[in-house]
């Protein structure tokens, strides 16, 4: 079922890259899509795929997804102690509280786990009570201290084991909670509880070693692996003082089990705030919200998540930024912790619902299996794991779109490219998937089959590798391919997998239409329709027990007239039956003491008397606000246990529709239920629950209410209490309580749990509708609106903004300003106001109280317009008091208290030369107005004052003077106003003093706001697209200037006739707006409006095109005005309508037209004329369709539109008319259905000008053209030349048709020409003939044993220039015929082999040859190798008795090469080297020389001497060792040095003379290119080193000798270039002769021997850089002689298949009726080739192959007459039928019927000849005029409709439109087959099949491109002939 195969590779590269797509290995087969894009059309490659989301899985999220399944497994001390809670088990010890004896058995549970499908299990290691199923190093309270093993168990590492045995991934949980372990919490040395930092114990530490102990031994997880890491937040009351370092268990887990570790990805990490990958669902129930995002936002800096929690639910965020996996946990049992009181497993619906509603929501399934007491799981829930998994597999084992005869099509394929192709949704790969091209945001595919499947399930996924963004899906269904669309489900996200389950249906189509946000596109990789097990089918509604009886059951439904019947997977078990007629009824029998009757509530239903036994017991009324299916309509009163009778009888015409009964019937025990589905509770409360009993209250009846934890966990209620609820005899109610709530002083937020009745007793009790309830707590803690209202209220506002440092003065608005919008969202939900509860709380105390202004917190200069800010005085950045004398020292200058004060404080004591300082910054220059609040004590005569500077002069320098503030006496705070002036904008420091020697003011603050600032403006240029207008203040010339922070807001207005479609704010979109504002602009913007036309208005109508060849498309639904009419004769019931569906060339047509509705269209046109209409349409049946003007201004007329329907299906197509338009203007088309038929469902009309009513008339030329095309859509039929006058000629009359004011004689000149071209048409050549004798000719050519090599090769040169004929598209029938002679007379010329073969020319050379190879000492190894080859080859061919002249002399070719080209080994030079040693030996016998040099550079001369003599002496010394011998004595002379420098001045003029007599030869050469580049550099370097001895005035006699020595030297070793060798050819030759030696099928080992050594021996001469031109060219002769000699095994040549063709063959000759003489006897002279070469048994498989190749080529050009003659017959019936057609048209078929008998008369005609008889016969017939009289009395009479035709459900929202539109399709006539032009016959009349209803027959001779091939056979010995063929359609 799911495609696990991939998942594990896809994981590991997701986390670093996208998927790349590929091709799946399994297509689904594809036919011709009529409406969309199939496999086949998806060509192209190449195409960039979409874009991947910012936030996408890594590989194990991607992994543990596609994986599904996971398993839970509690076990510890709560299991032994059958309780769920970490309790704290106070003193106990570890063998007290865990006793297990027996052996765990972790295999069985690992194993039945992994058989079920589950991909991974996660372990409680440690669970809230601090126990350790492990042996912990770090704590006593583990399992080594128990009695299991004698403490030397340990369980997690057993099921480790049994997950490493089977694969199994694991994770860990490990509970952060520890009620045991003495670090948990903050205690002192005392153990009394004190603060975090008097903590002695730490607990952090302590779980990070746990986490170390486990995480880093290789013997615990998948063989030492760990995948998830489950950190449970619970946590009980009151353990909130511990605070948890996650970031350091973090880094723990991922440095052992993440990529720190070698991992592809992140070990996944549950509950980890900021960090969590793997997210809790919400819910302990195992489900996860209908539309569930993987993706969560979390703020890292915060450490925090919101995954959109919603009571009880997680539902992620579209936008969220981090990819979270929703995991819904949920339990087999009632408990996480096995107890003897919750063991029974959950039913498998009840499994299947868990499975649909987590996994099939885009979540992954963690199932809690727990072990028992004993070790292992009990038997019951190991087979209902076993049963789930049975039943997952069989659901999902056959997917029914990959269904033989299933066509798949995709509304759009991006670039129409096969990596997107809509088959890669059903190739069972990951990787791959569908999408489209980018901006198109929505697509749909289309699963089509050629039968109705039956199905209940229906898979979406989404290409998440590429991130989760689909927010729309539906899915529809076609019981029929002509039915209407019907829906099955519809929602928003898909996801990982999306499941749409429910009641069985059948179709022939399923649509699956998804889509997404703009900028993104849709991506599905796979798609799945199944047929669910009976286990996981969806469950009707009715309870467990209950007997439920569907509406088609005629054994207990009863109906009267004017009821129908409908299908729908809406309805119970899909049935519905509805009525709309007062009066109607039915019944219903039954057995039992309670019924319920199910159906449909609407706002179109209404009411109906109910009566059980004739009783009338109630009137119901099934009107409703909104439709509702599967709704109870009747319930009944408890009834005596016997049979009755239920009668429904319907009041009024409102309709009345039914489903289903149920009905209790055991026996009057009844059934039980609780009274409500939902309750509350408070905190440390106790509920009371109402159970009541209905249908019989015999006996007693028990069940148990078990709760169930949701986001209410076991520290919210008492998870133990259980209570059985006992009703006995006569009992109908009872009171229990059922649910006890505890106190949770954590801030948990409002939670929730269930109970449910489970474990009744009797068997035959039902537990009732309301099975189960959902019971929310109260958080007493919780935040309320009220609580976030408070904490605004006390928080700052914008008034105290400069009260506050900058730094998170902004988040801390952002957050105010969200609160304040959540208190006034009525809608707003607990998480949304507990988010933003947070949120403003963390912003508040993140605020700085400011102290002073700063450089980095400097004052703001406001200057939007209406804005100020307080510059408080006390926060200064510097306050400087001066001590002189003119400065009141006395009275220092201070910030002072003051309640007066706007912040309590100011700044008092101001003297001359004391300083205020503010750091500021002003974004711009201007005026200033600042309002300064102080206090003033002085006298009128020395008013104080302020001083305002900046020290760089950015403000303009202001003194200002104040007034005393008093009042009675007092000081008092007053105010001044006064301006600043900002000179330049940007950073500075305001200073404010005291004038001159005054004193200031006491300043509490200034209020500064904007008084004359330059502002900047901007322009917003606004764009509206046809159709509409925008709008706004000050607009011109499509652009509005705005001030700065101004607003500007702009109006949209579709024009008539339009809508908005789209508006584009700064190039994106923000929607239909009809207004949208611009607020505080900042910056240049734009805005542009689009708009879509809606209809055809008098303002905006229909423009009729004006020029020829222009079209002008009319959609159909873009009508002016809709009229229905209700009369009788106009079908009322199906009322003229827009209906959408994808075949629509806008998605939209007009439906349901009848008699006497209309469609009106406002239209102009400037031009009378003729215009031509093409209508695209449907019709069930033949339909018509009417145009006319309101005012006559077009000329009335109609137009027949024959059915579309297709088998069951409806096709599109399209008629065409022509309308005159008489008078020019604007007008009122008009659309309906004539006399009383009905109209077609009609797309479009495509209008064109035909011409102008002053225009000539073009119908001949017309006419002319067509025939014309006729011909030259015979593509292969004429010559080029022939047939490219004739285009020439159509493209001038063409032009001629297409002129303006083209004149009669034009026209008629035009048609004449094309008449002309017509009549000189030249008919290509028949090469029939001519190919056959080439593929006859063929064979012989490889019969090598039998025909000599001459012969054969003149053959194969008359068949290369026969081919080239054959090719020739211009070629004449003479040269054909004569080339056809040619070949045939080569073929007869043939020469058979008869000379013996003479062998004794190559025994000779093999005599000689085996002589030279005993001469080693000569040549070298290699080329001796080649040599010895080459004679065991020969040899071999001399013993061989049937060997061939040809092999004979080619081994004697070879042998002779391979002699030829024998390396003698090299010649060693020692000349240079005897020279030099004789000089040497010269020289060192004196002993005046051997005096003047020192000792050392004299001995290593003479070693040198010794050493070139030894090797002079040595016969086997390299050429190698002879040159080091040489430079080695070289350099020791020239290295000679003098034992004490001369007194006497240095001799230069030697040195001298050498240097100027090697700079003259070098200077003086010609040709310097001469010489190797090494070697002239050196004498180049040499020269120039002399030079600068001889510049060098101190150089010794040493140095002058050395210098002198290295000229002539390098002059002496000047090397002259060697000649380039050209290797091409020989590189040529055994790159060639590898491949050939490696053929060990086609030659024999001696010669592939000989062969390869030859190449080895060319290699070595390849790879010898002295190797002359001489010497490679021999070796290359070698090469190709070896090859030429290579000798061929003789196989034996399979013909089996030849004996069948020929077999084949001789059966169809025999047909003489059938084909024409002359292609039977080119099939004969095939045949008895063929049959030669069978009776050859030394014929080669290439004789063979080429023997069935002629054969089949010859069958496949055998000219088929037979159906011509059957047509000819038939067609010379109807000619003689003179009084039913018209004259004209019976001569016409008769002329055809006698060309098409001289072409039978024709023994030689071609196929094309007989396919153009054929069709012209068939035309001809088609063309057959009825006569007028006879035409009225074959008119189809319109049928009369059934009385009891069922009408649809007018309520029903999926309403069938009546896509046949009524009325039958009467005689219309019966296609035949299509082969080969058989013909059927059906009312008379005689139709032949095929496209158009002509066959078009095969070309002969068609032999594309057989040049080509012959000169490629010719050069390889071998020539083919390939016919490339075309078959008729």
């Amino acid at each position: 079922m799911r495609k696990k195969t991939l998942s594990a590779f896809l994981g590991l590269v997701l986390g670093a890259s996208t998927i790349l797509g590929s091709i799946g290995a399994n297509p689904v087969p594809v036919s011709a899509g009529t409406d969309g894009i199939t496999d086949s059309e998806c060509t192209t490659t190449g195409t960039a795929e979409p874009a991947s989301d910012e936030v996408v899985p890594d590989a194990n999220q991607y992994k543990y997804q596609k994986d599904e399944l996971a398993a839970f497994c509690h076990f510890g001390p709560n299991t032994f102690n059958e309780i769920e809670w970490g309790e704290h088990y106070g003193d106990k010890k570890p063998n007290e509280i865990f006793t297990l004896t027996n052996d765990f058995d972790a295999d069985t549970l690992v194993g039945t786990l992994h058989n079920a499908g589950f991909k991974k299990i996660i372990v409680t290691a440690k669970h809230h009570d601090g126990f350790c199923i492990w042996n912990s190093e770090y704590t006593d309270y583990c399992i080594k201290n128990t009695d299991y093993k004698n403490g030397k168990g340990d369980v997690l590492a057993e099921i480790s084991a049994a997950c490493s045995k089977y694969d199994m991934d694991m994770g860990l949980y490990l509970s952060p909670w520890d009620i045991h372990e003495p670090s948990y919490g903050y205690y002192d040395a005392n153990g009394n509880p004190t603060t975090k930092e008097n903590d002695v114990l730490d607990y952090n530490e302590y779980y990070n070693n746990q986490l170390k102990e486990i995480l880093g031994n290789s013997k615990y997880g998948n063989n030492g692996h760990f995948v998830e890491v489950w950190m449970d937040g619970a946590k009980g009351s009151g353990a909130n003082a511990q605070e948890y370092t996650f970031e350091k268990w973090f880094d723990t887990i991922q440095t052992h089990q993440g990529i720190k570790a070698g991992n592809a990805a992140d070990c996944m990490l549950f509950g980890a705030q900021a960090y969590t990958t793997v997210r809790w669902i919400g819910n302990e129930d195992g489900v996860a919200h209908e539309n569930t995002w993987a993706k969560s936002k979390v703020n890292v800096a915060n450490n925090t998540i919101d995954s959109n929690g919603t009571t009880p639910y997680t539902i992620g965020y579209a936008d969220g930024n981090k990819w979270t996996v929703p995991e819904c946990d949920g339990r087999i049992t009632s408990g996480w912790f096995w107890g003897t009181n919750k063991c029974t497993p959950k039913t498998v619906a009840q499994l299947a619902n868990m499975y649909f509603d987590s996994v099939g929501h885009n979540a992954t399934m963690l199932l809690n299996v727990p072990p028992n007491n004993k070790g292992t799981v009990d038997q019951p829930i190991l087979n209902r794991i076993t049963e789930f998994g049975q039943n997952v597999e069989e659901s999902f084992r056959t997917n029914l779109a990959k269904a033989e005869g299933t066509t798949i099509v995709a509304s759009d394929v991006r670039g129409n490219d096969a990596a997107f192709k809509p088959g890669n949704v059903v190739d069972g790969n990951d990787a791959t998937y569908w999408t489209t091209n980018d901006g198109t945001t929505s697509g749909s595919l289309t699963i089509k089959w050629n039968t109705a499947k039956k199905f209940d399930v229906v898979s979406i996924e989404e290409a998440i590798q590429k991130g989760q963004h689909i927010n729309s899906y539906k899915v529809e269904y076609k019981a029929s391919d002509d039915a209407q669309w019907q829906t099955l489900k519809s929602g928003e996200t898909v996801g990982s997998k999306r499941l749409v389950r429910t009641a069985p249906v059948s179709a022939t189509q399923v649509k699956i239409t998804v889509g997404t946000t703009d900028g993104k596109v849709p991506m599905l990789s796979e798609v799945g329709v199944y047929k669910a097990s009976e286990g996981f089918q969806l469950a009707g509604a009715a309870p467990e027990g209950m007997v439920t009886t569907s509406v088609n059951d005629t054994n207990s439904f009863t109906f009267s007239t004017g009821w129908n019947p409908q299908t729908g997977s809406q309805y119970i078990n899909g049935q519905n039956t509805w009525s709309d007629r007062a009066d109607a009824n039915f019944t219903y029998e039954f057995h039992g003491t309670k019924v319920y009757l199910m159906g449909t509530t609407d706002p179109g239903h209404g009411a109906a008397d109910v009566y059980i036994d004739n009783q009338l017991v109630k009137t119901i009324n099934t009107h409703a606000e909104s439709r509702s299916t599967g709704a109870k309509i009747f319930v009944s009163g408890d009834l005596e246990d016997g049979d009755h009778t239920l009668k429904l009888v319907a009041k009024t015409n409102a309709a009345i529709g039914v489903e289903a009964a149920y009905v209790i019937n055991n026996g009057g025990v009844g059934m039980i239920e609780l009274e409500d589905s939902a309750y509350t509770m408070n905190e440390e409360s106790s509920l009371n629950v109402k159970i009541k009993r209905v249908g019989g209250t015999k006996g007693t009846i028990t069940a148990k209410i078990q709760p169930n934890p949701g986001s209410a966990i076991q520290d919210d209620f008492n998870t133990e209490l259980a209570p059985v609820v006992t009703l006995n005899e006569g009992e109908a109610e009872v009171t229990v309580e059922a649910a006890e709530t505890r106190r949770n002083t954590n801030m948990t937020g409002d939670r929730v749990f269930s109970i449910e009745l489970t474990e009744k007793t009797p068997d035959n009790a039902i537990i009732g509708f309301n099975s189960s309830a959902r019971i929310t707590i109260k958080d007493a803690d919780g935040i309320t609106k009220e609580k976030l209202n408070t904490l605004i209220t006390q928080s700052p506002d914008k008034v105290q903004e400069n009260l506050y440092m900058e730094k998170g003065w902004s988040a801390y608005a952002e957050a105010l300003e969200a609160a304040k919008a959540v208190v006034e969202n009525e809608e707003a939900t607990e998480a949304t106001i507990r988010n933003a509860y947070i949120a403003l709380e963390n912003a508040k105390n993140a605020l700085v109280a400011r102290e002073k202004y700063t450089e980095t917190d400097r004052f703001k200069f406001p200057w939007k317009p209406g804005t100020s800010a307080t510059l408080e005085a006390e926060f200064a950045t510097e306050l400087n008091n001066k001590n002189d004398s003119d400065s009141d020292p006395q009275w220092p200058m201070k910030i002072a208290d003051n309640s007066d004060a706007s912040n309590g404080k100011f700044v008092t004591d101001m003297a001359f030369r004391d300083v205020l300082k503010y750091a500021y910054h002003a974004d711009k220059a201007g005026t200033y107005h600042a309002v300064m609040r102080y206090r003033s004590g002085s006298s009128e005569d020395a008013k104080n004052g302020i001083k305002i500077t900046e020290e760089n002069g950015n403000i303009a320098e202001n003194t200002v003077v104040v007034n005393p503030s008093k009042e009675n006496g007092n000081v008092v705070f007053g105010t001044v106003e006064f301006d600043i002036e900002v000179v330049k904008p940007g950073d500075g420091m305001i200073s404010i003093t005291a004038p001159d020697t005054n004193k200031g003011p006491g300043i509490d603050y200034f209020i500064i706001s904007p008084w004359n600032v330059t502002l900047g403006s901007f322009d917003i240029t606004a764009t509206a697209g046809e159709g509409g207008t925008i709008t706004a203040d000050g607009l011109t010339e499509g652009k509005v200037t705005v001030k700065e922070d101004e607003s500007v807001t702009f109006t949209i207005a579709p024009k008539a006739g339009y809508e908005i479609a789209d508006v584009k704010v700064d190039g994106t979109s923000v929607g239909k707006k009809t207004t949208y504002t611009f607020d505080h602009v900042d910056s240049t913007h734009t805005i542009e409006a689009t708009f879509a036309f809606t209809n055809y208005t008098a303002e905006n109508p229909f423009v009729f095109p004006w020029e020829k060849g222009v079209t002008k498309t009319l959609e159909a639904e873009h009508a002016t005005e809709l009229i229905n009419s209700n009369d009788s004769d106009s079908d009322p019931d199906w009322p003229l309508t827009i209906t959408s569906e994808d075949w629509a060339s806008n998605g939209k047509f007009l439906n349901c037209m009848a008699y006497k509705d209309y469609a009106k269209y406002a239209y102009t046109a400037a031009v009378p004329g003729t215009y031509t209409v093409t209508g695209t349409y449907r019709a069930g049946a033949l339909n018509k369709l009417a145009i006319s003007e309101a005012d006559n201004k077009i000329e009335a007329a109609q137009v027949d539109c024959p059915s579309t329907k297709e088998g069951n299906a409806l096709t599109v197509k399209t008629f065409t008319l022509d309308i005159k338009v008489t008078t020019a203007g604007a007008g009122t088309l008009i659309l309906t259905a004539p006399d009383t038929n009905k109209a077609p469902q009609l797309d479009k009309l495509d209008i064109v000008l035909k011409r102008t009513a002053d225009e000539a008339d073009l119908t001949e030329l017309e006419a002319v053209l067509k025939t014309a095309r006729d011909k030259l859509a015979e593509v292969n039929a004429y010559t080029p030349v022939s047939r490219g006058e004739l285009e020439t000629a159509v493209n001038a009359a063409q032009e001629v048709y297409d002129k303006a004011g083209v004149t009669q004689d034009e026209v008629n000149t035009a048609k004449a020409n094309v008449e002309a071209k017509i009549a000189a048409l030249v008919r290509k050549a028949d090469k029939t003939a001519l190919s056959n004798a080439i593929n006859l000719a063929i064979v012989k050519t490889t019969q090598e044993d039998k025909y000599t090599a001459e012969s054969r090769d003149a053959l194969k040169k008359v068949i290369a220039v026969a081919a080239a004929v054959v090719n020739d598209e211009n070629a004449t029938q003479e040269m054909v015929d004569a080339q056809t002679a040619a070949v045939k007379a080569a073929d007869a010329n043939l020469e058979e082999i008869k000379v013996p073969v003479n062998k004794s020319g190559l025994q000779k050379r093999v005599d000689e040859a085996k002589e030279t190879v005993k001469n080693t000492a000569a040549y070298t190894e290699e080329s001796l190798n080649a040599l010895r080859a080459a004679i065991k080859a020969a040899q071999d061919v001399l013993n061989k008795p049937e060997a061939t002249q040809e092999e004979v002399n080619a081994q004697t070719d070879a042998l002779n090469a391979a002699i030829a080209a024998l390396v003698e080994k090299p010649v060693v030079d020692k000349t240079k080297l005897q020279t030099a040693v004789a000089d040497a030996n010269e020289f060192a016998a004196s002993d005046e020389n051997k005096e003047k040099y020192t000792e050392d550079s004299w001995k290593t001369l003479e070693e040198a001497i010794t050493v070139a003599q030894a090797v002079l002496n040595k016969p086997e010394a390299t050429q190698e060792e002879v040159n080091d011998a040489l430079k080695a004595l070289t350099d020791a002379k020239e290295n000679l040095k003098t034992k004490e420098p001369s007194v006497e001045k240095p001799e230069k003029s030697e040195l001298q003379e050498t240097v100027n007599d090697a700079k003259a030869f070098v200077e003086g050469l010609e040709n310097p290119e001469m010489y190797t580049e090494e070697s002239l550099n050196a004498l180049k370097e040499a020269i120039a080193m002399a030079e600068e001895v001889l510049a060098y005035e101190t150089a010794t006699q040493d140095d002058i000798n050395a210098a002198m020595r290295k000229v002539r030297t390098a002059r002496g070793n000047l090397a002259l270039k060697k000649p380039a060798v050209a290797t091409e050819a020989l590189e040529n030759a055994i790159a060639n002769a590898r491949e050939l030696a490696n053929d060990t099928a086609t030659y024999t080992e001696e010669s592939r021997a000989a062969l390869n050594a030859a190449v080895d021996a060319a290699q070595k001469v390849l790879e010898d850089a002295n190797a002359t031109q001489e010497t490679v060219d021999k070796q290359t002769e070698a090469v190709e002689a070896a090859i030429k000699a290579l000798v061929k095994i003789k196989v034996p040549a399979e013909t089996d298949k030849l004996k069948e063709a020929v077999k084949e063959a001789e059966k169809l000759v025999k047909d003489t009726e059938k084909y024409t003489e002359e292609s039977l006897k080119a099939l004969r002279d095939a045949i008895a080739l063929a049959q030669e070469v069978l009776e050859d048994t030394n014929a080669t498989q290439e004789t063979v192959d080429k023997a069935l190749e002629a054969v089949n080529t010859a069958k496949d050009t055998l000219v088929e007459v037979g159906s011509l003659r059957n047509v000819v017959d038939e067609a010379a019936k109807l000619t003689g039928e003179t009084n039913k057609y018209t004259e004209d048209s019976v001569r016409a078929l008769q002329a055809a019927i006698d060309e098409a008998k001289k072409v039978l008369g024709n023994p030689k005609a071609t196929k094309d000849e007989v396919a153009t008889a054929l069709n012209a016969v068939n035309k001809a017939k088609e063309e057959l005029k009825v006569k007028e009289a006879d035409k009225k009395d074959e008119e189809p009479k319109k049928e009369e409709p059934k009385k009891e035709e069922p009408k649809k459900d007018p309520t029903n929202e999926n309403i069938n439109n009546g896509s046949t539109n009524g009325g039958t399709n009467n005689g219309t006539s019966n296609t035949g087959s299509g082969n080969n032009g058989s013909t059927n016959t059906s009312s008379g009349t005689t139709t032949v099949s095929g496209n158009n209803n002509s066959v078009k027959a095969a070309k002969t001779g068609d032999t594309t491109n057989v040049v080509g091939l012959v000169v490629l056979c010719l050069a390889a010995g071998v020539v083919m002939v390939m016919v490339k063929k075309k078959r008729a359609h």
